[in-house]
């Protein structure tokens, strides 16, 4: 077994993920397995359970198991699954969350079923259960039709109608770059059944990218904009990457690097880097941050360069500016969701992000052993 350096912060996110009640772990729970969004520090209380980052979670845990096999993250890992599982056939879809707010039972996102197909054959690799292949089969062709002629993605399926739409409610709601990142499991489902159709499919979702290029090497967020969110651009280059390593087409590499290279020109003396940009919008938010040093660590490993390095180090001191330190256990290694901008300068917003701190983790352990990074090994436990 490969030794590897895991830092205190490291091991206290690991910690939070998996002890702090992030996770619904009492097994008589009708929602054991389900994943909270966030925990909200000064309300002391949880928010509602959400699908997609349950899908994260799978996918994390997945990656956790196999850097170091333990019962417990198999066990959490085949709960989440689960629950998954149930809630599609509950629904016949992924909706957005289970609250007391009928609202987000009424509409189910395209990407959150991306996410948790991922979810489910990340977890496959380990299980190998036939249930979650064929679930995760499921939730592909229950994207598909949502998939227009121009690879572009509708991003929702109003479950009272039965009907695919968008509208400009929203950034998530309309047409992105983000829905790239759809991608993934569909170069999985290929890479585990050889039906080409799949890589079909990835192929001419990833190449939308060309409707979102910027001159300066950017993503924006929306066709037709020069509005960027540095997440969806994150989402993209993740999709982007995860099919180079499948096909080798170089276009797919050459995105990433030039977006990767205007990433380091925005990066702050202090390692933060703003989400939005050409926005009325101000925040520094962890899962970007995150997300950016992962994408920098893997295309560096492809030749073994160390292009990225000072720049990785400088958003990895800044996520640890983002790491809770409290005796509470429901807060402490967690990570904070943001820095805000108010009249009076920028303020942690004291909420812990759950999915932010599932980036964070994978973003913490590859800093820490970029040397055991291997390029078509380490890409397949992207989440």
């Amino acid at each position: 077994m490969l030794c590897y350096q895991l830092s205190i912060n490291f091991e206290y996110l690991k910690d939070w993920i998996t002890n702090s009640g992030l996770i619904v772990s009492d097994h008589h729970d009708e929602n054991y397995g389900g994943v909270y969004s966030f925990y909200d520090e000064n309300e002391k209380k949880y928010s509602f359970l959400y699908p997609e980052i349950t899908g994260y979670s799978a996918s994390t845990l997945s990656f956790l198991h196999e850097i170091s096999p333990n019962s417990k993250l198999n066990e959490l890992a085949q709960a989440n699954t689960t629950w998954l599982t149930k809630i599609f056939k509950k629904f016949d879809a992924i909706v957005q969350g289970i609250s007391s707010d009928p609202k987000r039972q009424k509409f189910a996102y395209t990407f959150d079923a991306a996410i948790c197909a991922k979810g489910l054959l990340d977890y496959y690799k380990i299980n190998n259960s036939e249930e979650l292949l064929d679930t995760a089969k499921s939730l592909l062709n229950w994207i598909v039709p949502a998939i227009n002629n121009d690879g572009t993605v509708l991003p929702y399926k109003n479950l009272e109608s039965n009907i695919f739409g968008e509208d400009s409610d929203v950034w998530y709601r309309k047409k992105g770059n983000l829905h790239i990142k759809i991608s993934i499991p569909f170069i999985q489902m290929y890479e585990l059944t050889k039906d080409k159709s799949f890589l079909d499919i990835a192929k001419k979702l990833c190449d939308t990218y060309t409707k979102y290029v910027k001159k300066s090497g950017s993503l924006s967020i929306h066709e037709n904009t020069d509005e960027i969110n540095l997440h969806t651009l994150s989402y993209a280059l993740e999709g982007l990457l995860f099919s180079y390593a499948s096909t080798g087409s170089e276009k797919y590499l050459n995105c990433c690097k030039n977006c990767l290279n205007w990433c380091s020109d925005k990066i702050d003396d202090d390692g933060s880097i703003n989400l939005w940009f050409n926005s009325k919008h101000s925040s520094k938010s962890i899962y970007p941050v995150a997300q950016i040093a992962r994408l920098m660590l893997l295309v560096d490993s492809i030749d073994k360069s160390n292009h990225y390095t000072k720049n990785v180090k400088k958003l990895t001191e800044f996520m640890y500016s983002l790491q809770a330190q409290n005796p509470d256990p429901k807060v402490n290694g967690g990570f904070y969701e943001e820095f805000y901008k108010t009249v009076f300068g920028w303020k942690k917003r004291k909420k812990l992000n759950s999915w932010g701190s599932m980036f964070a983790i994978q973003a913490l352990f590859w800093a820490e052993n970029p040397e055991k990074i291997d390029f078509k090994k380490s890409i397949w436990s992207l989440y």
